[in-house]
C-alpha cells in the first residue's frame, strides 16, 4: 500500500509505528496515527489536525488511557496495523483517488481520520478545542493546491439526460396550462397554421393585460403589439418545427417541458404563465425567443426578476429556499452537479417538517454534512453551463411534485421533498441518512406522525 505515499507520508506511518512501541502496544492504532501526525512539527498538517491547540502531553495521557486496554506487547520489531489503522490510511488512499492526485501527502492520511468518525483517534480529537469544519476546508485546498487542477464526477452525473418527456401528460392536466393553450389554439386558423408554436403560446399570455409576467415582459419592450408586430416578420416556422412535425412544433415541447421543471424548483404544483416564459428563456430556442432577445435589445437577464416576483421576499416558497441552499452547499463543495445528497442539505438546513422529521430520529445538519463529504469529498466538478441537476435530483422534484399535488397541496413541502427521497433508496441522500442511522420505513412513519393523518390520503405508507 506505501508505494503510493511521499516521503513525509511514510515518515508518518512510520512513526505511528514507533509511538505504538513506546507506548507497549502489540498494534498500530488510529490514535497512534493521530499522535504522528501531531508530533509532525516540520510541516503543516500538525496545524491542520489543530495540534497548535493542543498539549502533546494532554494529547499522550489521552491515548493512555483509550489505548490501556489494547496493550500486549510483544518482542518483535514489526508492528502490525490495527483494523482501524488500516482503514485510515485505506481511507488516504481512496481520497487521493477522488482528487485524481497520484500520490499520498500527510494531508490526506490527516483529512482520512477526520472521515473515520468511529476511529479512537477522531474521539479524542474530538476532546479538544478544535474547528473541525475549518480545518477540514484547510486540508481540502492544501491537497488542491498541491494536486494542481482537479477534476470531480458527480455519483448521480453520468445520469443526466435530456428531459424526462413522460412528463408531458402532467404538463397538460394543468387547468391553467388548459386554458392558455385553448386560447393558443384558436389563433392558429387566423394564420393557417395547424400546430402550436412558442409564438401562439407568447401571445395567449400577452393577451391578458392583468398577468403579472405581462407586466415584467413590458418593462423590458415586449408587448402584444411589439411582439405581435416583430412576428410579422417571420414567413416561415422553420424556427419552430426542426426535422419533425407533432402536437406541438418541437421548439414550443421542449420549452413547455422545461416550464413543467421550472415550477418545480419554485416548489409550485401549478403551471402558470411565468413558468412558461421561464421554460422559453431556459430552452434558449423558437421565435418567441428570438423575438424576445430582439425586443429586449438582447438583454435576456431577467430570469430573476420573474423569479421574485413568483416569489415575493417576505414568502419565499420553502422548496425554493431548499433548493437554493442546496446549490450553496454544492459550491462549498467546489461541485456544479445538484444531488439529492444537497437538497436533503437544505431540507436540514431550516425549520421544516422534514426537518423536524429527521431531528426526532438523531439527525441534524452537521452530522449530514459531514456524511457528504465523505461521499462527494471536494474534489473540483467543472462545468460552464453552471449549476444542473442530476436525474436522481429531478426525478426527486417530480416525486415530490406529484405526492403535493396528489393531497391537494398549492406548493411543494419539505416532507414531500423527503418522501421522495425514499422512493429511490439508491439515490445519495438516502445513503446519507442510512449511514446516520435511519431507514425509508421509520422516514415514512416520521412524516405520517408530522402531519394531520386527515388531510392525506392513507392507504398504509405507501399512501403518502
Amino acid at each position: 500500500m506505501l508505494e503510493k505515499f511521499t516521503q513525509k507520508a511514510i515518515d508518518i506511518v512510520q512513526n505511528a509505528q514507533i509511538q505504538a512501541g513506546n507506548f507497549g502496544s502489540d498494534k498500530v492504532y488510529s490514535e497512534h496515527i493521530l499522535l504522528a501526525l501531531a508530533l509532525n512539527n516540520k510541516g503543516v498538517e500538525a496545524k491542520l489536525i489543530g495540534a497548535e491547540k493542543i498539549n502533546q502531553d494532554d494529547l499522550i495521557d489521552f491515548i493512555n488511557k483509550k489505548i490501556s486496554s489494547k496493550r500486549k506487547p510483544k518482542m518483535r520489531e514489526y508492528i502490525s496495523f490495527s483494523a482501524s489503522a488500516k482503514s485510515i490510511l485505506e481511507k488516504s488512499v481512496e481520497i487521493a483517488r477522488q482528487y485524481n492526485n497520484a500520490l499520498i501527502m500527510p494531508a490526506h492520511i490527516a483529512l482520512a481520520v477526520f472521515f473515520s468518525k468511529n476511529s479512537g483517534a477522531y474521539e479524542i480529537l474530538k476532546e479538544f478545542d478544535i474547528d473541525e469544519e475549518k480545518i477540514v476546508s484547510s486540508l481540502c485546498r492544501l491537497i488542491e493546491k498541491n494536486s494542481g487542477k482537479t477534476y470531480y464526477k458527480h455519483p448521480e452525473k453520468q445520469e443526466i439526460q435530456n428531459p424526462a418527456f413522460a412528463n408531458i401528460d402532467n404538463l397538460l392536466d394543468e387547468h391553467t396550462v388548459a386554458n392558455l393553450l385553448k386560447t393558443a389554439q384558436s389563433k392558429l386558423s387566423t394564420m393557417g397554421y395547424e400546430i402550436l408554436g412558442t409564438e401562439q403560446i407568447i401571445q395567449s399570455i400577452l393577451d391578458n393585460p392583468d398577468n403579472s409576467i405581462t407586466k415584467i415582459l413590458e418593462t423590458y419592450g415586449i408587448s402584444k403589439e411589439s411582439f405581435d408586430n416583430e412576428l410579422k416578420n417571420f414567413s416561415d416556422r422553420n424556427e419552430e418545427y426542426g426535422e419533425r412535425k407533432i402536437i406541438f412544433t418541437p421548439n414550443a415541447f421542449r420549452a413547455m417541458l422545461v416550464s413543467l421543471d421550472a415550477a418545480r424548483e419554485t416548489g409550485s404544483v401549478e403551471i402558470r404563465p411565468e413558468h412558461i416564459v421561464l421554460g422559453i428563456l431556459r430552452s434558449k430556442k423558437g421565435i418567441a425567443y428570438r423575438i424576445f432577445d430582439k425586443l429586449s435589445n438582447h438583454s435576456l437577464n431577467f430570469e430573476e426578476t420573474i423569479l421574485k416576483d413568483i416569489n415575493s421576499a417576505s414568502d419565499i416558497p420553502e422548496t425554493l429556499a431548499i433548493l437554493r441552499f442546496g446549490k450553496a452547499e454544492a459550491a462549498n463543495f467546489n461541485k456544479k452537479t445538484v444531488g439529492t445528497e444537497m437538497i436533503l442539505l437544505g431540507i436540514l438546513s431550516q425549520q421544516n417538517i422534514g426537518y423536524e422529521v429527521l431531528k426526532k430520529l438523531g439527525i441534524g445538519l452537521k452530522d449530514a454534512r459531514r456524511e457528504v463529504e465523505s461521499l462527494v469529498g471536494y474534489g473540483i466538478e467543472e462545468n460552464n453551463n453552471g449549476f444542473e441537476y442530476s436525474l436522481r435530483a429531478k426525478k426527486m422534484l417530480d416525486i415530490a411534485y406529484c405526492a403535493a399535488k396528489r393531497h391537494g397541496k398549492t406548493k411543494i413541502g419539505a416532507e414531500h421533498l423527503l418522501y421522495a427521497i425514499t422512493k429511490q433508496p439508491d439515490c445519495l441522500a438516502m445513503k446519507v441518512l442510512e449511514n446516520l442511522g435511519t431507514d425509508v420505513l421509520e422516514i415514512k412513519q416520521g412524516i405520517l406522525q408530522e402531519l394531520n393523518p386527515e388531510t392525506i390520503n392513507r392507504q398504509g405508507l405507501e399512501g403518502f
